[in-house]
């Protein structure tokens, strides 16, 4: 065996086989550059690699038979030793390896620098893809809504097949009209895939044009669709499939018959649903009030759509958000839940129906129901691996109810990934890297980011980032100290950021029970804004927390608060004045107002600060009433065992429990002490001990 080596060595066939490689590393490398930007077919490259792989052996045979002489090739039996030039060749090899492995190096820098240097040389590996919203070239009337309708629902096909990672439409619709190039987009959305088209729409005839191009402009499919409007269905599920088909994509016999399955046989009604959704996009009561019309307009053509009713249900709970009075939830509830139970009968797999019932049951008095709106969240997610909207509402989900922080990142996560450009994901997976004790990569996602966003949307993440900082910092088992440092450090950068006033102020007053300081940084964000409503009204509180009832008078009758507070407000802060000084008779008229009829917190503070059992059981007999509520008035009744059953509660408002008076008696008890601790609420001397 060793003769042998010995002779390979001779004959210089390792040197040789070595020689081979690096020169033919050297040449796919270089190849490999250059091949992409002439536009060659990938047969090219395929091809010529091929031959470098069967003229490897081939190499190895003339080496070991040939040698080069003086006299040219022979055969190495023939030449005698005098003839040999093994040594020079040897030599030659020696030189040519090393050449070839400096241009190797040289080479593959390169190549690393050109990817890193230019974004449209940037390969991204996974299968990502944006649907960008397809133009409108109609010849005039009011048809963009139908556009975007096409665009939207080509999206929501793909968006269904899990192996691809779809883009939200929130992110994409900032490039309508856009002079980007292609690169430029899929750059700034992180995908190696475009769709783009156009619609033409003309009385019952529509003409749509698809096409599929990667992330270095290079189209790879497009196909023109000219047919009857009521095909607009077909045209849709087909442009989806030959996309995963362009894409190397399987789809699944159930997901097909998700894409191929038609949301309603009524056209018009389809046109309702679409415009509906146009206006449920803009967030205002007067859009919300339009896209609800719409909405039932749909349904009175076809009462057996079942996207109408989720949306409408949808539509519903986004109203209630936005008006933001608690006395009216518990109609939008019942409203929302009667509509989405029709959508889930019509269609169990409706995505938006299913998400819809998981954030109806989040609103829940019971915790159990609570608990249980995680499997709705987990099938519309089934059902739709890239729906941003139930990935953001499964974090707010492991975040405020499950308290699985990990798990609240992964989806807060998932969904700034597929829709980059939303402030609320934006705000959720800043919060959640901060709550997950990853402040660096928070920091650097923020400075990356924060010019997508308005001047006062990023005054607002500013503050949450604060706060969110601050608060980790305790639940680190942190010093309180260096929380309130790091507020003081973002103030000293935005001085004039009144949310951050008011951030530092509720910091004072739910985690160091300090309602002197609320009142102080209350009163710092008024002379930074005087013009916002939740600053006044929250100064007012501030003001009867601290009891300088005199002053919340005087402040309850200045220019400032009544040209800001809504009569509402007026009222409840009205009967807080009385309550808050036991002045309980004047409370009772004022909370005889129709305005007061579904507060159950105002009600179950004063009867239960009047020692009426008898209405506070009448209240909590009809279950409507919350862990925080029952605590409240457990701690005024002085019923400590029941106060301290809803306080181990996991769902307990512990930072509004723990800003109360009404627990001022109970805070140096060993139970009120445990409580604190489980909740990362300092330890205060004086107060708690």
């Amino acid at each position: 065996m060793s003769d042998f080596f010995n002779e390979l060595k001779r004959r210089n066939v390792i040197k040789s086989a070595i020689a081979y490689v690096v020169v033919a590393w050297v040449l796919l490398q270089v190849l490999s550059i250059v091949l992409p930007n002439v536009d060659a077919p990938e047969w090219v490259m395929k091809t010529i690699m091929l031959m470098m792989v069967i003229g490897f052996p081939v190499w190895l045979f003339f080496s070991w038979v040939f040698e080069v002489t003086p006299e040219g090739l022979k055969k190495t039996k023939q030449v005698t030793a005098d003839q040999s030039v093994n040594e020079t060749t040897n030599k030659r090899l020696n030189i040519l390896i090393l050449v070839g492995l400096v241009l190797a190096i040289a080479v593959s820098f390169f190549n690393k620098s050109s990817v890193n240097s230019n974004s449209k040389d940037l390969v991204i590996l996974e299968n990502s893809i944006a649907v960008l919203y397809f133009d409108d070239i109609s010849s005039g009337g009011d048809t963009e809504w139908f556009c975007d309708g096409v665009t939207e629902d080509i999206l929501t096909n793909l968006s269904k097949i899990k192996e691809l990672t779809v883009i939200s439409k929130t992110s994409t619709k900032r490039y309508k009209n856009t002079d980007k190039s292609i690169p430029e987009i899929a750059a700034e959305l992180g995908v190696s895939y475009i769709v783009e088209g156009s619609v033409r729409r003309h009385e019952n005839q529509v003409i749509i044009t698809a096409q599929l191009i990667d992330a270095n402009d290079k189209h790879l499919w497009a196909e023109n669709y000219n047919d009857n409007f009521k095909e607009v269905f077909k045209i849709q599920q087909d442009v989806s499939q030959k996309i995963a088909t362009q894409l190397r994509i399987a789809i699944s016999p159930e997901v097909e018959k998700e894409i191929n399955k038609l949301p309603t046989n009524n056209l018009e009604a389809y046109n309702l649903v679409l415009r509906g959704r146009n206006f449920a996009e803009k967030p205002s009561e007067e859009n919300y009030a339009s896209s609800l019309n719409l909405y039932k307009e749909a349904i009175a053509l076809d009462p057996n759509y079942a996207d109408a009713y989720a949306e409408l249900a949808y539509v519903t709970l986004l109203n209630m958000y936005l008006k933001g009075d608690t006395s009216l939830n518990e109609q939008f509830i019942v409203e929302a839940t009667k509509q989405n139970e029709i959508a889930l009968k019509l269609d169990p797999n409706s995505v938006r129906a299913n998400s819809t019932k998981g954030l109806i049951m989040t609103e829940s008095y019971d915790e159990k129901t609570r608990l249980q709106s995680e499997k709705y969240f987990e099938k519309a997610l089934s059902l739709n691996p890239n729906d941003a909207v139930s990935h953001l509402e499964f974090s707010i989900f492991y975040d405020m109810i499950k308290k699985d922080n990990e798990k609240s990142l992964y989806h807060a996560r998932k969904a700034f990934e597929l829709n980059p450009f939303s402030a609320d994901t934006f705000m959720s997976f800043s919060t959640q890297l901060l709550e997950n004790n990853r402040s660096d990569e928070a920091k650097k996602v923020f400075n990356s980011n924060r010019d997508k966003f308005p001047d006062d949307f990023t005054k607002i993440l500013i503050t949450q980032m604060a706060d969110t900082e601050a608060t980790s910092i305790l639940k680190n088992n942190g010093d309180y100290n260096k929380s309130i440092e790091v507020f003081n450090d973002a103030i000293s950068k935005y001085p004039l950021n009144a949310d951050l006033l008011i951030r530092i102020a509720i910091f004072y007053d739910c985690y160091l029970n300090d309602d002197i300081n609320n009142v102080n940084y209350y009163k710092k964000a008024i002379d930074v804004d005087s013009t916002t409503n939740y600053i006044i009204t929250g100064y007012y509180n501030a003001l009867l927390e601290n009891k300088q009832f005199k002053e919340a008078k005087e402040f309850g009758q200045s220019s400032i608060y009544l040209d800001t507070a809504t009569k509402e407000q007026k009222l409840q802060q009205q009967f807080m004045y009385y309550y808050h000084q036991n002045k309980n008779n004047e409370a009772l008229e004022i909370l005889k107002d129709s305005v007061f009829a579904n507060d159950i917190n105002s009600k179950l503070w004063l009867y239960s600060q009047m020692g009426n059992k008898e209405k506070i059981y009448e209240i909590l007999k009809a279950n409507k009433a919350n862990t925080t509520q029952k605590a409240y008035a457990f701690a005024n009744l002085k019923e400590r065992d029941s106060l301290y059953y809803y306080l181990n509660k996991d769902d307990v408002n512990a930072l509004n429990v723990n800003s109360r008076r009404e627990f001022d008696r109970y805070r140096k008890e060993p139970r009120y002490i445990e409580f604190m601790k489980k909740n990362y609420l300092p330890i205060i001397d004086g107060i708690n001990n």
